[in-house]
C-alpha cells in the first residue's frame, strides 16, 4: 500500500520510483492569469502512464525523482485566475493534456500535437493528474454536458487519439482493416470505425476476453496470436481479411510482434498507422516487402482538435466511451490498480482511480 505522510492542504499520488506510489500532502495550487483549478474527479490508466509505473520511462522521456502521472481526467473548476470567464466556475471539464507552445511554424498552421516543445500532462517535467486539484492553462478545459458520465469523460482523451489515428489514414468505406492489439487505443480505434458503413474489420490480440469485445463491437473477424507464431498470426490475419491483406492497418499494441505484422498483414498500397509506443523506443519491420508494397506508414501522435467531436459524438450516443471503463479503484488503491493494469488480469480494459474516495 502506499505511504501516507502528515496533512497540509490536499493530497496527491506520487510515483516516487517504478512501481512505488506514495501518498503525500502539498499546498493547494493558485491560478495565475489564464489558468483554472480543476479539482479531479476520477483520472484514468493510460499505457503511456504504465510505461513511467513500470520502467521510469517512456521512449527518451525519462523519470528524475518523485513525480505525479496521469492525464486521462474529468474534474470540476473550483478557481480561476485573471483574464478567466467566471462562468466556467463550477463546471464540469474535460482536461486536453497537450500543452503547446502556440508560435513556433507547426503551431500556427494547426498542428499544435507536434510542436517541438510541447508540454503534456503527467509527463516529466510535467505533474500529472493524480492530484486532488490540478493547475491548468483554461482553454484548454472543455465543459461538459449532464449527458456524458464521469466514466465517459476519463475515457474521451484516448478517443481522440483513436479519432486523429482514423483521420490521419483517410478510412474509407469499403476498406479492409486491421487492428493490431484491442486494448484501450485499439478498442478505441474500433469504435471510430464502426461509425464507417461497409468496413470489413479484423482486430488481432493475445486476450480473449478482449477479442470477444472487439467481436461485439462490429469486428467480422478476430485472431488470437497467443499461440501462434508471428509469421502464423500474420498468414491467419491476411486470410480473414480476404487474401491480399489489410487497405489499412491500425498497430495499436506497441510490442515487437505487431511491429513486425502491421507491414506484412497491410495490402500493396497500404497504409499503416503506428500507434503504439514500444518500451525499448524501437520499431523493426521487414523492409523490403514494405517497400515493395509501396506502403504508406504514419506513426500518430497523440490527438490533434479531435477532443471536442468526441464529446459531441458521446453527448449524443453515437458512442459510448463509458463501455470501456472495467475497474474504477479508490485513490488509496493506486497499486492495485496499477499492479492490475500492467498485467492485463481479470479482464481489465479501462481502470480508472477515483481522486475524490480515499
Amino acid at each position: 500500500m502506499p505511504c501516507f505522510v502528515k496533512a497540509t492542504d490536499m493530497k496527491k499520488i506520487v510515483l516516487t520510483s517504478p512501481r512505488h506510489f506514495a501518498i503525500e500532502e502539498t499546498r493547494m495550487p493558485e491560478p495565475a492569469a489564464g489558468q483554472a483549478v480543476v479539482r479531479i474527479q476520477k483520472v484514468g490508466i493510460c499505457g503511456s502512464d504504465v510505461h513511467l509505473y513500470r520502467s521510469g520511462h517512456i521512449g527518451e522521456t525519462k523519470l528524475h525523482g518523485p513525480f505525479v502521472i496521469g492525464h486521462e481526467c474529468v474534474g470540476r473548476v473550483e478557481a480561476v485566475g485573471p483574464g478567466v470567464g467566471k462562468d466556467i466556475v463550477g463546471r464540469r471539464v474535460a482536461v486536453e493534456p497537450a500543452m503547446s507552445c502556440g508560435h513556433c511554424p507547426w503551431c500556427l498552421v494547426g498542428k499544435t500535437n507536434i510542436c517541438p516543445t510541447v508540454r503534456f500532462l503527467g509527463t516529466p517535467p510535467t505533474p500529472g493528474a493524480m492530484q486532488e486539484c490540478l493547475l491548468h492553462p483554461a482553454d484548454l478545459l472543455e465543459p461538459l454536458p449532464d449527458s456524458v458520465t464521469d466514466k465517459a469523460a476519463v475515457v474521451l482523451e484516448p478517443l481522440a487519439i483513436g479519432l486523429h489515428a482514423v483521420n490521419l489514414v483517410k478510412v474509407r468505406p469499403g476498406q479492409r482493416v486491421a487492428v493490431l492489439g484491442t486494448g484501450v487505443i485499439g478498442t478505441c480505434v474500433l469504435a471510430v470505425l464502426g461509425l464507417y458503413r461497409g468496413l470489413h474489420v479484423v482486430c488481432v490480440d493475445i486476450l480473449e476476453d478482449r477479442l470477444e469485445r472487439a467481436a461485439a463491437m462490429g469486428a467480422a473477424a478476430v485472431v488470437n496470436a497467443a499461440r501462434l507464431s508471428d509469421a502464423e498470426a500474420a498468414t491467419e490475419t491476411k486470410t480473414a481479411l480476404g487474401g491480399y491483406g489489410a487497405d489499412v492497418v491500425f498497430e495499436c499494441a506497441g510490442v515487437e510482434q505487431t511491429n513486425w505484422s502491421m507491414c506484412e498483414v497491410a495490402a500493396p498500397d497500404g497504409h499503416v498507422a503506428v500507434v503504439g509506443i514500444t518500451q525499448d523506443d524501437q520499431v523493426s519491420f521487414n523492409h523490403s516487402r514494405a517497400r515493395r508494397k509501396g506502403l504508406t506508414l504514419r506513426l500518430v501522435r497523440r490527438s490533434l482538435h479531435t477532443l471536442r467531436p468526441c464529446i459531441e459524438l458521446a453527448a449524443a450516443g453515437v458512442l459510448r466511451p463509458e463501455q470501456l471503463v472495467t475497474h474504477v479503484f479508490a485513490a488509496a488503491q493506486v497499486d492495485k490498480a496499477y499492479r492490475l493494469v500492467d498485467a492485463a488480469d481479470k479482464g481489465v480494459l479501462k481502470a480508472l482511480v477515483d481522486m475524490e474516495s480515499w
